[in-house]
């Protein structure tokens, strides 16, 4: 009795093992789990740079996807907007599960249909910036910049940020998400996490269906 007990032990660790991938194909949904490491990168628990390439490879090869399951505490605000713009090209809808904040759920709102699955959460705040990243990012190219130093790269900064928050709003008032709540959620300090109530969401666009 004791083998088949340990064979079915077994068989349920090992389908627990398969089902921890960062992308899966159900039916017509792509699932996209960012807080499970991808093989051969850098583990961050966010979206990464090298997401965009799989999840585009992915909507080439399966045509059958309609959907992008998405949760995720957020991370690499480029990528989010890069994959963003590839869901609105493929006109496709979002659903967000867990707790999906910060670049997820700007992902989330390339969504042509919007829900957010039960018992999860979608969390907004304005951008922040990586200190030791910034500070590699002016070593490597303050001479092709021609930064004369430091302070030369925070003017540059300054006007970079601008831009991609005005590109930030005007992306979500696309998506018809109403003014009062993109001010809200860029209110939020960097360091904190806006999660609205699921009617809060609803009102103000981000979902377009209650469930």
């Amino acid at each position: 009795m004791r083998i088949p007990l340990l064979l079915s032990i077994l068989a349920t660790s090992a389908s627990g093992l398969l089902a921890e991938v960062r992308y899966e194909v159900v039916g017509d949904t792509l699932i996209f789990n960012m807080t499970i490491e991808e093989t051969g990168f850098e583990f961050t628990k966010g979206v990464e740079s090298y997401d965009v390439t799989a999840i585009t490879n992915y909507m080439f090869e399966y045509p059958e996807i309609q959907k992008l399951k998405i949760t995720g505490p957020g991370g690499d605000v480029s990528s989010g907007t890069a994959i963003g713009a590839k869901l609105l090209t493929y006109v496709i809808d979002t659903e967000a599960f867990g707790e999906c904040f910060s670049a997820c759920a700007k992902i989330f709102l390339a969504g042509r249909n919007r829900i957010l699955a039960p018992n999860s959460t979608l969390g907004f705040h304005r951008h922040w910036i990586d200190k030791e990243f910034e500070k590699k990012f002016y070593e490597a190219n303050r001479v092709e910049e021609e930064w004369a130093d430091e302070f030369d790269y925070v003017t540059w900064v300054y006007e970079d940020a601008i831009k991609d928050v005005v590109e930030e709003i005007s992306f979500m008032r696309r998506r018809g998400v109403d003014m009062d709540f993109i001010l809200k959620a860029f209110s939020t300090s960097s360091s904190d996490m806006w999660k609205p109530t699921r009617e809060e969401l609803h009102e103000a666009g981000v979902l377009t269906e209650l469930n």
